[in-house]
């Protein structure tokens, strides 16, 4: 009940954003809200507001990352001498998922100074190239942070949907 209530908002807000409260758009808008209810799919442990709000958590902090990322390199390009810490560094996932750790590697390599590199064959962990922090440690639970926000809102993140 309540993802019909967040479909049917999701028309009002799509029509409010276009500018215009016509059919075609409050239409548009409950299409877009169902694509998204389908993306967040339906898990037993978090409800389709809980994921909503996570989904917004991640959002928030990736811009925030994205913002911060940036300025660091301009720094870095900005010196005489910049001092660049180059690692590969490898990072257990406990994501599964193809669309999960695809969302991951698409995200981290986003953020300026962190790139990554591929996925070992059981999918247990993701090698990265970065180049920022001098500490791999950090550069790791970096990239940890990221998939534990992930976690909060794709559904079956930690599952092969492949068979």
């Amino acid at each position: 009940m309540i993802e019909l209530l967040a479909i049917i908002v999701a028309g009002f807000v799509w029509a409010f954003l276009a500018g215009e409260l016509t059919t075609f758009n409050l239409l548009v808008g409950i299409v877009l809200g169902i694509l998204l209810s389908a993306l967040l799919g339906r898990r037993r442990e978090h409800s389709l507001p809980r994921r909503l709000v996570a989904f917004g958590v991640f959002l928030v902090i990736f811009v925030k990352e994205l913002v911060v990322a940036n300025i660091v390199i301009t720094l870095l390009a900005l010196r005489p001498r910049p001092r660049f810490y180059p690692h590969i560094i490898a990072v257990p996932l406990t994501l599964r998922s193809d669309q999960a750790i695809t969302l991951l590697s698409l995200v981290i390599t986003l953020l300026p100074g962190t790139v990554a590199m591929g996925v070992s064959e059981d999918k247990s962990e993701l090698y990265a190239h970065a180049i920022t922090d001098p500490d791999v440690t950090r550069a790791r639970e970096n990239v940890l942070r990221i998939e534990r926000l992930i976690e909060g809102f794709l559904p079956a993140a930690r599952t092969d949907k492949e068979g």
